[in-house]
């Protein structure tokens, strides 16, 4: 008897001792070629708590009879608030009385009615001005509100531009000019123009067309759904392009969000070394990500997966990993690494995220545009969606938008974002 105790008491401290050496093994293990984000498989097990802890308030909620979208939204609209300063504790989804004072102070400051009560176009405002706040709040000018006035200048400053105030400009420093560009005249935009002589043709200096940053593309989205009072719901989508372009946001913001909430996890690792990690998931990923606009999905899904399996790397962490360079992907609008990431968690059965590549291909960022490629990838990942498998905030309301929009868009060419309420005659 007294050796079958000892034996459970030696059992019993294996089992402590073992995990927290496979916890720090795992810290150290590597993802795609650099040593990064093992580390990464903890905050499966905080998500595991996390889940526990939600399946007991998930049951208080069904009995308050608030349904799970209502639910959402609430809790969209609370980590809005506390975002902007407005501090109204845990984002439950509960709009209890700290969350209506915090409703109050917003709308004081916005100017708009103070009851506690968000209209469509309050909230809608206020969604979007968060969303717009991740993507562009390192980006100059805004980096220096951010600095100087905090979150809260953010706001005003959108609120502004919402009502035609301009919001000036970063300083940029006086480039050298070569003698030329010194004695051209003194414009607003100067174009310095050299005709060479005989019978050649003319050779004209001009500036090469940058194209359109995924930054700049969902500012403007944010702000016309912030003018046309809110997003396109079910049932209401008018303008399927850009239906689309919304929901490419909301995906992107929900992909930022998440990756800020895993990279907290990593330890000993600043956010300078992430990126670097993540440039390199994205030259790893190169060689699958050759005529992806031209490749279907299966043969995309089908090379990667075997690449990511021969990585030796545990799929969990390879998951985690992806998610981050997603999120790093967007904050540094770094398309092609966005790209790249997305097409790793599709590929490692997170096929959900079909969506963003999808969406990147319809409009051409860090890939040619591919529009016949980018309805099967949407439809890969509608499918992963209603079989329950959804991400990225991949609501049934979400998936109906998505679903409508791309149906009606199937046949249109990526075209830039206009709204109906915008273009007049």
């Amino acid at each position: 008897m007294m050796k079958r105790r000892l034996c459970a008491s030696f059992v019993a401290a294996s089992m402590v001792v073992v995990p927290a050496q496979r916890a720090a093994a795992d810290e150290a293990a590597a993802l795609i070629g650099g040593a990064l984000l093992g580390g990464l498989i903890v905050n499966e097990v905080h998500k595991n708590k996390q889940r526990q802890r939600q399946q007991t308030t998930r049951k208080t909620y069904q009995s308050s009879g608030v349904s799970s979208a209502q639910r959402q939204q609430n809790r969209e609209v609370q980590t809005a608030l506390n975002y902007f300063g407005y501090n109204v504790g845990t984002v439950d989804g509960s709009l209890g009385r700290r969350s209506r004072a915090g409703i109050s102070h917003f709308q004081a400051d916005m100017g708009y009615p103070i009851d506690g009560y968000l209209d469509d176009h309050e909230r809608g405002f206020l969604l979007a001005s968060h969303q717009r706040a991740l993507a562009s709040a390192h980006v100059a000018p805004y980096n220096q509100i951010l600095a100087s006035q905090g979150q809260g200048g953010l706001l005003r400053t959108y609120r502004n531009e919402q009502l035609g105030i301009q919001t000036p400009q970063a300083v940029q420093p006086v480039q050298p000019q070569t003698h030329m560009a010194a004695t051209a005249p003194q414009t607003s935009q100067v174009v310095t123009a050299r005709a060479a002589t005989g019978a050649a043709l003319p050779n004209f200096g001009f500036a090469q067309t940058t194209p359109v940053s995924i930054n700049a593309h969902c500012n403007e989205v944010n702000l016309l759904t912030t003018s046309n009072g809110g997003p396109s719901r079910p049932g209401q989508v008018r303008e399927p392009v850009f239906a689309l372009n919304e929901q490419f946001c909301q995906a992107r913001s929900q992909a930022m969000t998440e990756a800020s909430q895993i990279e907290v996890t990593i330890p000993n690792m600043t956010a300078v070394q992430v990126e670097q990690q993540c440039d390199g998931l994205a030259q790893a990923m190169a060689p699958q990500m050759v005529d992806i606009d031209t490749k279907a999905p299966s043969e995309v899904v089908a090379a990667t997966s075997a690449f990511l399996q021969a990585s030796g790397q545990p799929m969990a962490s390879l998951i985690s990993g992806g998610k981050i360079c997603l999120g790093v992907g967007y904050r540094t609008d770094n398309a092609e690494m966005a790209l790249a990431s997305a097409t790793l968690l599709a590929s490692a059965g997170q096929l959900g995220y079909g969506e963003v590549v999808s969406h990147q291909l319809r409009q051409g960022f860090g890939a040619p545009v591919g529009m016949a490629r980018a309805g099967e990838w949407m439809r890969l990942a509608l499918n992963a969606a209603q079989s329950g498998s959804g991400v990225l905030g991949q609501t049934p309301e979400r998936v109906a938008v998505l679903t409508e929009a791309s149906t009606s868009a199937a046949a249109a060419p990526a075209i830039p974002v206009f709204s109906a309420s915008t273009s007049g005659n």
